[in-house]
């Protein structure tokens, strides 16, 4: 082999050990990507092999020539047994609540404290306020209010934003203490943190809720949205009988306009016809109604008693007369 050529072919293998040097961590997961594929693939070769088996039991059973159960000495084959098992080890039983459970659990709720956030930071995710206060504490669960999709919508027509936003939360302490101690300690200061950081400039803003607990958060959210979807419900019946009125104002409006047209069709038919001197008369007979006024006859008021009260009136005015 000439000098030349081996030189550059030991160059060559120099060169591939220090890229697999280098990229180690890119290796190892190119090794783990093949040995998944690997996996997959012979996953997919045993549920294949598996349904092939499946489909030779049930022509056996077509054909009459196995047993009841697909098998010659009336057993039913192995890898239907293993999905039986396996199915039978995946499903779980419900628990059942006992009273010592159902005690512990109430005295773990009286032991926790609800923190409030009357501000959350903009566009902070509820995972990352556990994470910002499981530090002084056990967090239990936490619940942000969501902004108005309104102005989600309108922020992101006019090219703000896309990340959601929070505008209030609660946070769930194991310990009520412990509650309490944040509150006093992080309420009216930043949260601080690496100076590069997106919220370490903003502040928190939070209060204790004395007596408070989870289920009355639940119990608050639940009825605010029976009462929206009351006032939804009762929207939308309103809605519904204006609709119906209007529609029956514009049928009744078609109705009289039909009604018109076919009395002017009827006058102009008469106009027409023989006597067409009357006819002009006709014609302006709809400004002669226009014109016309209704006159309705009412019967006078009688008195009671008739022609004798009004005798006894004159008889009573002659006495007051001659005593005043």
């Amino acid at each position: 082999m000439p000098a030349q050529e081996r030189n550059e072919w030991q160059e060559a293998e120099e060169d591939e050990e220090a890229d697999l040097e280098y990229g180690s961590e890119a290796a190892g997961q190119q090794e783990d990507s093949r040995a998944s594929a690997h996996r997959a693939k012979r996953r997919k070769l045993i549920k294949d092999s598996e349904g092939e088996e499946e489909e030779n039991a049930g022509d056996s059973d077509g054909d009459g020539s196995n047993g009841d159960h697909g098998g010659l000495d009336g057993t039913a084959p192995a890898g239907i047994l293993q999905r039986e098992t396996a199915a039978s080890t995946t499903r779980q039983t419900p628990k059942v609540l006992t009273p010592a459970a159902l005690k512990s659990s109430m005295a773990a709720s009286k032991k926790t404290g609800v923190v409030y956030l009357s501000r959350v930071p903009p566009f902070m995710k509820p995972q990352k306020v556990k994470q910002l206060l499981s530090r002084f504490g056990t967090v239990g669960r936490v619940f942000l209010q969501p902004e108005d999709p309104a102005s989600y919508a309108r922020r992101k027509r006019f090219g703000g934003n896309k990340k959601r936003n929070f505008e209030d939360g609660w946070v769930e302490f194991a310990d009520k203490k412990v509650a309490k101690l944040v509150v006093e300690t992080l309420n009216a200061t930043t949260i601080g943190g690496k100076k590069g950081n997106y919220y370490h400039d903003d502040v928190w803003n939070m209060k204790y809720l004395k007596g408070f607990k989870w289920h009355h958060l639940t119990e608050q959210i639940a009825n605010e949205n029976a009462e929206r979807a009351a006032r939804l419900r009762t929207d939308i019946s309103r809605t519904n009988r204006e609709n119906k009125l209007f529609v029956r104002n514009v049928e009744r409006a078609k109705m009289l306009e039909n009604i018109e047209a076919k009395r002017k069709g009827k006058r102009d038919k008469e106009s027409d016809g023989p006597g067409g001197g009357a006819g002009a008369v006709h014609t302006d007979e709809p400004q002669q109604r226009s014109d016309f006024k209704r006159h309705f006859r009412q019967n006078e008021v009688r008195k009671k008693g008739g022609d004798g009260g009004d005798k006894q009136s004159e008889e009573v005015q002659r006495v007051l007369s001659k005593i005043f």
